[in-house]
């Protein structure tokens, strides 16, 4: 197991080095930051289990505001998860996101930003769940951590092995449809971890609000890696002002 602290200090010291997760520069491509968490009320008119409507509402604002990439945020509490029996159906939800999370065109290419070696692998089936899922492990400098990549495709899988390695930029797999990706609309779900345990091809995406401190200090940030500008950290509760952010309120009140 990798002390958290040893794990941002190695990853802000690659800053600017890492490979693109998705065929975009996410510093300079400026997308469009969503607000899941229950001040966007607009939401609240969305059947978020439908990954049709959930689908053509991001997909229906990035085409809109002529932004090619969409990003969910890290650490926010969402609102998203609350109808879905397997984030918690009648306890405590597990809401609150612990990656971040990408959203492009089904078929877009993943790749890992850092050389690495396949730690697992598994198809997640269950609706909400990650669908086809691949965890890398990465080792630099004596310290070993790990990214997960979820809401693949199916053929993502096919031929991997643990032990496996890839160099840094190398494609991973790709992005899946909402047919075969838990059900949620295409998207890449990325997570940096610091002590898989016992989980193999899996682990949890995210934590109940009781447990968010314990699980932030087993999945650091993953815009040390993606360098996205203007993303929200675990210690600032909300995004600077930025021309993409969904405000508090609503689609309606982003800025131009």
């Amino acid at each position: 197991m990798s002390d958290i602290s040893e794990v941002v200090r190695v990853l802000r010291g690659k800053r600017g080095t890492f490979r693109s997760v998705v065929p975009f520069d996410l510093g300079k491509t400026g997308p469009l930051v969503f607000d899941f968490s229950e001040r966007n009320r607009e939401l609240g008119g969305i059947d978020l289990d439908d990954p049709v409507k959930f689908t053509a509402y991001v997909f229906g604002e990035l085409r809109r505001r002529g932004v090619p990439v969409g990003v969910g945020c890290y650490d926010e509490d969402r609102v998203v998860y609350r109808g879905r029996a397997l984030f918690g159906g009648g306890g405590e939800h597990r809401s609150v996101h612990l990656g971040i999370d990408i959203f492009v065109e089904s078929g877009t290419p993943v790749s890992t930003p850092l050389a690495a070696e396949i730690h697992s692998f598994a198809n997640n089936e269950t609706h909400g769940d990650y669908g086809p899922t691949i965890i890398l492990e990465h080792r630099s400098e004596g310290v070993v951590f790990f990214t997960l990549y979820g809401h693949l495709s199916v053929d993502s899988l096919a031929g991997l092995r643990a032990g496996g390695r890839y160099a840094a930029g190398e494609v991973i797999g790709r992005v899946g449809g909402s047919h075969e990706n838990g059900g949620w609309a295409p998207h890449l779900h990325f997570q940096v971890i610091t002590d898989m345990g016992t989980w193999r091809g899996d682990f949890p995406g995210t934590a109940a609000p009781s447990e968010r401190e314990r699980y932030l200090e087993l999945c650091p940030d993953p815009n040390l890696i993606l360098g996205i500008p203007n993303m929200p950290s675990a210690t600032r509760g909300r995004l600077p002002l930025d021309p993409h952010f969904v405000e508090p309120g609503g689609l309606e009140n982003i800025r131009t």
